[in-house]
């Protein structure tokens, strides 16, 4: 493709480690936490992605966990390679498992991800160390 497009894409992601740190507690009020995770990505983006997840527990154990995070994407979609970052919007749920907003930073794009562009979904079942992007890329060359 020549000309500036729209590309939809999926990919698996597999989280390769988590390491999480609880940053501050109450009694009876939950906790906030801090994750770091290396992601290894495949199908239509083939790549590694660096993220970083703040989370915010219930003060009932069970209950959903909301975060919010960014991660930046270094790999391949065919023949195009850079980088880009992604942030994450959603909620883990220990029964349904993960289901978020992804949207792509303007202005985050390298090599032939500059100029990208556009949102997507990411979703995960409950108890598996990985899930499924799906995007729709905006302006990629």
């Amino acid at each position: 493709m020549t000309a500036k497009s729209q590309l939809n894409v999926k990919c698996l992601f597999i989280a390769k480690s988590w390491s999480e740190n609880s940053f501050h507690e109450l009694s009876g009020a939950g906790k906030l936490s801090h994750a770091s995770i290396t992601n290894s990505l495949s199908g239509e983006i083939e790549g590694e992605g660096s993220l970083a997840y703040l989370l915010s527990y219930p003060n009932q154990e069970g209950n959903d966990v909301p975060f919010v995070g960014y991660e930046r994407i270094v790999g391949c979609i065919g023949t195009r390679n850079g980088s880009f970052v992604v942030k994450h919007e959603g909620t883990f749920s220990p029964v349904a498992g993960v289901s978020g907003v992804l949207q792509i930073i303007s202005g985050s794009g390298t090599g032939d991800f500059s100029g990208i562009a556009g949102n997507g979904t990411i979703t995960a079942k409950a108890g598996e160390h990985g899930g499924q992007y799906t995007l729709t890329l905006l302006n990629v060359a």
